[in-house]
């Protein structure tokens, strides 16, 4: 009994003494310190395009600093002397008492600027979602794609490649809006009036040009008008040799520049240098890729013979411009739905596992080239959030999204963001979904992102809205947003009105929503027989037909197989975007997912959008 009161008096007289010696204040004083220096640390490590290992490094440094400050508040004392050990001061003369009123100050102090930083950075600098543009910004621009007078194999791939140099160019400027090479090239070909591209586009102005190419000879005529009345603001006619081409680009985007009134600099002039691609052959091989990527997704076969020809292309580009990111963030699409198993929607591509472990390398480093070629700070975090999906570890992965959805310039559309919804990030991806709309309009999966976005976070009426715009701005829209109108109506009630608007889908899709309406009318027989007569072997099909007809044994034992595989929990992730049905399988049968979600920490089981009678789980 007397050395239980010993043991609780030595405790006790312990704590007195770490009070005495203002450990505990000390603790405090660091720990509200380095959460403010690592607030600083994000702030300007990102605006100034770090590395990541940066801000790692000095997450790492506060962390070890932690232990070391209060080995030092115990051991040492700060008298008006100085810095001394505590063993050599005097009990009577020690200032321990003054030193932590001086501390309870610095406490307060520091615990009034982390709440001014959080009401600033949640309430007061918060920014109100972006539904619609408004009004039309005054140095808003669309460059249309300049036309080929002449005829040769490649001409008309030369002259895109010239306009997205000057777009890419153009982009480079903060102050000037320029709208994305998707919607801008909508128009290609079309016999409208300037004025009503303008509107559809909600610019102020329009950049028109036209190229000749005759041997090494180059005729380049290039204006820019305003939309409202048509009136020129600028224009030039050039006749140079094909050797001269960089610079009457970089001429063309700084004279338009100058006709809308932005204040030039050398720093601005460098960056609209160093934006696009500076080579003749290589904007012709990535004109040739984005087309056939683009058909790729029309035909619903993203690794079929168009997505593989795009696949080509995009390695030529990366091959003779390797800072070039774009080309590798697309060349490692294909390569991520090889892992796959299918396109998305297409056929199995059967591989050995030494086969997928050189693709899965190849992806590796695609990402790695891309990432190191990126210096927009949104542009890295979307990299770098593709990278960890694809990766054995997924720590990080919500802050980069984060980093990649706050993003301000228009963003291309991507897996990435299609999937984020699926895994309880819907909220996040609706900002930028909504400015990538707002600044490319006419960009089918960028539009399908938005409605996946609206659907996934419970705002269907959004998503019918959103899916009825695209129908009125685009009869021929995407395959995507085509098929979104099946789950928006079905969780909105009005199941019977989507045979409707099933018309136009390719067969695969058009299969994939049938069968979404039967088994939610409970028809499990016919669900499965829908999918069977696809014919498809990948896994996610699998899986899907039998989460729906709530073969909840036979869904985890697939679901087990792809959690083993390479690139396993990127490709169940899918699974829960391609299926909608919450948990199509249990996480105990995936422990590989399973990790990969808790070090991310996210949160299961995932939405559950749509109700399926046979699955009861």
């Amino acid at each position: 009994m007397d050395s239980a009161n010993n043991n609780k008096q030595a405790v006790m007289s312990f704590f007195d003494e770490l009070k005495r010696r203002n450990v505990f204040r000390v603790g405090v004083a660091y720990v509200i310190t380095a959460w403010l220096l690592l607030q600083v640390a994000d702030v300007v490590l990102n605006n100034i395009e770090a590395p990541t290992w940066v801000f790692q490094s000095i997450l790492l440094l506060l962390v070890i600093g932690f232990p070391l400050a209060l080995i030092l508040a115990w051991a040492f004392e700060l008298t008006s002397e100085g810095i001394k050990k505590e063993k050599d001061i005097d009990r009577s003369e020690s200032v321990t008492q003054f030193t932590g009123r001086k501390l309870d100050f610095t406490i307060f102090g520091l615990m009034a600027v982390a709440i001014i930083y959080l009401v600033l950075d949640n309430y007061v600098l918060e920014q109100a979602p972006l539904d619609t543009v408004e009004e039309i910004a005054d140095k808003s621009i669309a460059v249309l794609p300049f036309v080929a007078l002449s005829s040769g194999e490649d001409d008309g791939y030369f002259a895109d490649g010239l306009t997205d140099e000057i777009l890419n160019s153009l982009a480079q400027l903060p102050e000037v809006q320029v709208t994305a090479r998707t919607s801008s090239f909508f128009f290609k070909g079309q016999n409208i009036p300037v004025p009503e591209i303008a509107a559809r586009l909600g610019v102020a102005h329009v950049v028109e040009g036209s190229v000749r190419r005759s041997d090494e000879q180059l005729r380049v005529s290039a204006q820019l008008s305003r939309a409202t009345d048509g009136i020129q603001l600028w224009s030039e006619t050039y006749d140079r040799t094909m050797d001269d081409i960089l610079a009457v680009q970089e001429d063309i985007a700084e004279s338009i520049a100058r006709a809308l009134e932005v204040v030039m600099n050398d720093v601005k002039r460098q960056r609209m240098r160093n934006a696009g691609l500076r080579d003749v052959e290589a904007f012709i091989a990535y004109g040739k890729g984005l087309e056939l990527n683009a058909r790729a997704y029309d035909e619903a076969n993203l690794t079929g013979p168009s997505a593989q020809q795009a696949h080509v292309f995009f390695g030529e580009v990366m091959n003779r411009v390797p800072n070039f990111a774009p080309a590798f963030f697309l060349h490692s699409d294909y390569l991520h739905r090889i892992l796959f198993g299918h396109g998305g929607i297409g056929t199995v591509q059967e591989l050995t596992v030494e086969q997928l472990a050189a693709v899965q390398t190849a992806l590796e480093a695609d990402l790695d080239a891309a990432y190191a070629a990126a210096t927009d700070p949104a542009w890295r975090a979307l990299i770098d959030s593709k990278r960890i999906l694809f990766s054995d570890n997924w720590r990080g992965l919500t802050d980069r999204l984060n980093r990649a959805f706050a993003a301000e310039r228009c963003m291309p559309a991507n897996w990435v963001f299609e999937v984020s919804p699926a895994l309880g990030l819907s909220n996040g991806v609706l900002p930028v979904a909504r400015r990538t709309v707002a600044c490319d309009p006419f960009n089918v999966r960028a539009r399908g992102t938005l409605v996946f976005a609206q659907f996934w976070s419970g705002d269907i009426d959004g998503a019918l809205n959103s899916l009825e715009d695209t129908d009125q701005s685009l009869p021929d829209g995407g395959i995507l947003a085509k098929f979104m109108w099946t789950p928006a109506l079905i969780v909105a009630g009005r199941a019977d009105e989507a045979n409707a608007k099933l018309s136009g889908l390719p067969p695969l899709w058009l299969a994939y929503a049938r069968a979404m309406l039967a088994a939610v009318d409970g028809k499990v027989d016919d669900t499965r027989t829908i999918l069977d007569e696809l014919g498809q072997t990948n896994k996610d099909w699998l899986i899907i037909r039998e989460a729906w007809t709530g073969s909840r044994d036979a869904a985890n034992r697939i679901a087990s197989e792809v959690d083993s595989e390479l690139g396993g929990s990127a490709h169940l992730a899918n699974v829960l975007l391609v299926c909608i049905c919450g948990a199509p399988f249990d996480l105990d049968a995936t422990p590989n997912f399973a990790s990969r979600l808790e070090e991310a920490n996210i949160s299961w089981p995932p939405p559950n959008p749509i109700e399926f009678p046979a699955k009861d789980w």
